[in-house]
């Protein structure tokens, strides 16, 4: 066979995958790197930790419990938990409460697949019924159970006891 002939093909298949590659990445840089929720916001993606993603749901659900914004916090709770509560009973009895949170501090989150027990370190006053006695200041470490549900973490509230 003429020499020439067989590395003209050799040639040929090699500018022809060459085709192929710089196609098929082309292909994969034109889709959006990140999924996106339905709220147009770009949804979050395994590259931050459990840890993180945890903390920032409580840090979140924390900051609209001292914001006394009820309705908004509920829905951090659990898919469960919420089919057990309506909002209006939730809402109801958080504006019940004789306490006043003032501010969180975040301690460690610890996860396991699908599950996080974040610490968290609160801040609150109470007004006491006792003459005299008027706002007492409190801190309290307070160990919440955190589980992934449809790609979103959400507060499993512990039973009343």
């Amino acid at each position: 066979m003429n020499q020439g002939f067989t590395q003209g093909i050799g040639q040929g298949m090699r500018m022809a995958l060459a085709a192929a590659c710089t196609l098929t990445l082309a292909a994969c840089a034109g889709q959006a790197t990140r999924p996106v929720a339905d709220s147009g916001q770009p949804a979050a993606t395994s590259t931050v930790a459990p840890e993180d993603q945890a903390k920032q749901r409580a840090l979140r659900r924390w900051d609209l419990l001292i914001e006394r914004r009820f309705e908004e916090a509920y829905d951090l709770l659990s898919p469960g938990y919420r089919q057990t509560l309506s909002k209006e009973a939730y809402v109801k009895t958080m504006k019940d409460r004789p306490v006043q949170w003032t501010r969180v501090i975040f301690n460690k989150a610890t996860c396991e697949p699908g599950v996080c027990v974040v610490e968290i370190q609160v801040n609150a006053q109470f007004q006491m019924p006792v003459m005299r006695v008027g706002t007492v200041d409190a801190l309290n470490m307070v160990s919440e159970n955190w589980i992934l549900s449809d790609g979103e973490w959400y507060l499993v509230p512990q039973a009343e006891r």
